[in-house]
Order: structure tokens, then C-alpha cells, then sequence
């Protein structure tokens, strides 16, 4: 028990670090990470909204509460990198874990999602609308959101300590998922022939469900909840294992 409680302290000095290293030097700190998910939201609703005409129904807050979810998922995917390259000397001379490492990398972004949601929240009843009681769904949604990014983020640590190069492919893989994410439009366009292989994609499920749950009253259908979870679960059980069988190479690789 004392073990699991030191581990969990670590954790979170970690992520206090990583908030420090990331924003040093910076007059306005956490400022930037908020402004991102702002700016991203100003130049897609007004594209999306008044160019192209979209018409969702609260479509401002549609695409914030997908922004959100999105941006918590890929800033921590992209972060694994420098996270452990910044704590290389201590993986080298200390007992200091690769697993730690990543759930201190994950913990930070978390807090930055927090943050960001606490604002869509105010932006949300100031727009006059109102929560159902399937919005209590967002804490396991949210979860199911935690556990998807770590799944990935230790499928793709072995990939950026083992390849130079790993960090560009990888931002041109967010870039096409972005896409292939409904956050700026509705699912529903997809045509139904392809429907069936789009839903495979669990980002895509799972900003499916926040918004139902949040925006539209919706409690997901136990039936998808499971799909969800099976097809969350089997990504994170792969990721524990890649990540077993070559984190003890990451000393050497940095």
C-alpha cells in the first residue's frame, strides 16, 4: 500500500514538472493551452458554420465539447516523446519507471482537459442550456476517454524511443484522424455502407457518447457501451504488453 502511495505522489511531481518544463519561460503559462482549443473552435465554427453551412443545433457547442475531447486525446499521444526524453538522466540513474513517466505525462494533460471542460461547461449554461440526468455518463465516458489514450500512448512510447522519425509520422496519423473524427460534422453523413468500419475507430465512439450524453440527453445503449469498452480494452491490454516487453530498453534507447 505505501508502495502504490509513493508511486501515486511520483506520479503527481511528475506532472507538476511537466506543467513547469512545458510553460517555462512563458509570461502567460496555462494561458496557451487554453487558447488553442479556443482558436481551433473560432476558425472551424466559422467555416464550418457560415461557409459551409452546417446545421447542427448548437453547433458552438457541439464543436467545443469535440475539440476538447480530441485535444486531450492527441496533445498526450504527441507529449509521450519529450516526456520521457526530458526525464532521461533520472530513467538512467535512478528507479525511476518508463510507467511512471507516462502516467505523470497523462495526469498533466489531464489537468489541461479539466480545465478546458470546466470553461465549456460555463460557456454551456450561458448559452442558456441545460444538463439531463444522462450527463452523469460523462464520468465514465471520460474514463473510458483516460484509458483509450493510455492504451495508445503505450503502443507508440516503444515506436518514438526506437525511431527518430516516429513523432512526424505520428502527427500526419492525428492529422487524418482528425478528420476521420466527427467533431466537425455529424457522424450521421457517413454513409451506412462504411458505417459499421467507421464506428470501429473508439475516439470516434467516444466523443459520439459525451455529446449524446451531454448535449442531446442521450444515455448510450448498453449494447455500445460494451462495443466501447471491449474495443477500448483490447487496445490498452495490447499497449501494457508492447510496452512489458521493451520498456526496459528505453535507457538504452535515449
Amino acid at each position: 500500500m505505501q508502495n502504490l502511495k509513493n508511486k501515486l505522489n511520483l506520479v503527481y511531481e511528475l506532472s507538476r514538472l511537466d506543467f513547469k518544463l512545458k510553460y517555462y519561460g512563458s509570461a502567460l503559462g496555462l494561458f496557451w493551452s487554453l487558447v488553442k482549443p479556443f482558436m481551433m473552435l473560432g476558425i472551424l465554427y466559422v467555416v464550418f458554420f457560415y461557409f459551409l453551412k452546417v446545421t447542427i443545433q448548437n453547433y458552438e457547442v457541439y464543436l467545443f465539447l469535440g475539440i476538447i475531447s480530441w485535444n486531450f486525446f492527441a496533445d498526450t499521444t504527441k507529449d509521450i516523446a519529450p516526456g520521457i526524453g526530458s526525464k532521461a538522466h533520472l530513467l538512467q540513474s535512478t528507479s525511476l519507471t518508463p510507467a511512471v513517466v507516462i502516467a505523470g505525462t497523462v495526469l498533466h494533460s489531464f489537468w489541461t482537459f479539466f480545465i478546458t471542460l470546466v470553461i465549456f461547461f460555463i460557456f454551456f449554461f450561458a448559452l442558456g442550456l441545460h444538463l439531463a440526468i444522462s450527463a452523469v455518463m460523462l464520468v465514465v465516458l471520460i474514463l473510458f476517454l483516460v484509458l483509450l489514450t493510455v492504451g495508445v500512448s503505450l503502443c507508440i512510447a516503444p515506436l518514438y524511443m526506437r525511431f527518430n522519425d516516429f513523432g512526424h509520422i505520428w502527427d500526419i496519423f492525428l492529422q487524418m484522424l482528425f478528420w476521420a473524427t466527427p467533431i466537425v460534422y455529424d457522424y450521421k453523413v457517413v454513409p451506412i455502407s462504411f458505417s459499421k468500419w467507421y464506428l470501429l475507430n473508439p475516439i470516434t465512439r467516444v466523443i459520439v457518447d459525451i455529446r449524446n450524453a451531454v448535449l442531446y440527453g442521450f444515455f448510450p445503449e448498453p449494447k455500445q457501451i460494451f462495443i466501447t469498452l471491449a474495443i477500448i480494452a483490447i487496445i490498452y491490454f495490447i499497449g501494457v504488453f508492447i510496452f512489458k516487453k521493451y520498456a526496459r530498453r528505453f535507457a538504452e534507447e535515449l
